[in-house]
């Protein structure tokens, strides 16, 4: 039992140019997490080459990558886009909607991404644009399919409010003018709250399939990126 808590808990890292940043515990983590590697620093590159990093995962929508350099990857890793919305990201809603219509609907870029992810022979990062929802909903996955409790899994992910909250604060309220008053509250939750409730209510949706491993299979993943996980969560 504790050989798989340690391939499957999270730690905080410092990464130079990167921020609301994760990784599994160990010298070679199979799984970190951030924000947009936009900011990136050539140190920052090197802190993770060190981890082992091989392969980026962007989940974020092409309209987002805006004014990025499209003919070569950030600091020579392989990034895999797989693009979870299909259509602009929301700037309103309550986030239990907004993930329960991901899960029912966007299966399977869902299960395709977290597939990368155990396919991968090293590292990989997963990231959206501020590292919390579509990648709070792709580590979930990826992490639950490895062998973690889920009392961690949403305990990772309530850190994200905490690392997201000050440098996104002037954008969310920015999205937040003119909006009723009633509405005002989800949509500064939406861009600065991981709250644990909301992925509660992620998990129970995917729990009515069957739970985690049927749910992936459901949407595309084979058995040979599931035994992959749970090696990974092994180690």
């Amino acid at each position: 039992m504790e050989r798989v808590e340690q391939g499957v808990r999270m730690r905080t890292i410092d990464v130079e140019g990167l921020f609301n940043v994760r990784s599994i515990a160990g010298p070679a983590p199979w799984l970190i997490r951030a924000g947009a590697p936009k900011g990136l620093t050539f140190t920052g590159a090197a802190t993770l080459r060190g981890l082992g990093l091989s392969t980026i995962l962007d989940l974020r929508e092409p309209s987002e990558r805006s004014g990025e350099p499209a003919d070569r990857p950030p600091h020579g890793f392989a990034v895999r886009s797989v693009p979870l919305y299909g259509t602009p990201p929301p700037q309103t809603g309550r986030l239990e909607d907004i993930y329960e219509r991901l899960l029912r609907e966007r299966g399977t870029a869902l299960a395709e991404a977290v597939a990368v992810i155990a396919s991968a022979e090293r590292s990989v990062l997963v990231h959206c644009t501020a590292g919390k929802d579509r990648t709070g909903l792709v580590v979930a996955l990826a992490r639950l399919a490895a062998g973690a409790h889920r009392e961690d899994v949403v305990a990772d992910y309530e850190m994200s409010g905490i690392a997201v909250r000050p440098l996104r604060r002037d954008h969310a309220h920015a999205m937040a003018v003119g909006i009723p008053a009633a509405e005002r509250d989800e949509v500064l939750r939406l861009h600065l709250d991981s709250p644990a409730e909301a992925l509660w209510h992620a998990l129970g949706v995917v729990d009515e399939s069957g739970g985690t491993a049927v749910y992936l299979r459901t949407h595309g993943m084979g058995e040979r990126e599931l035994t992959a996980l749970r090696r990974k969560g092994a180690a």
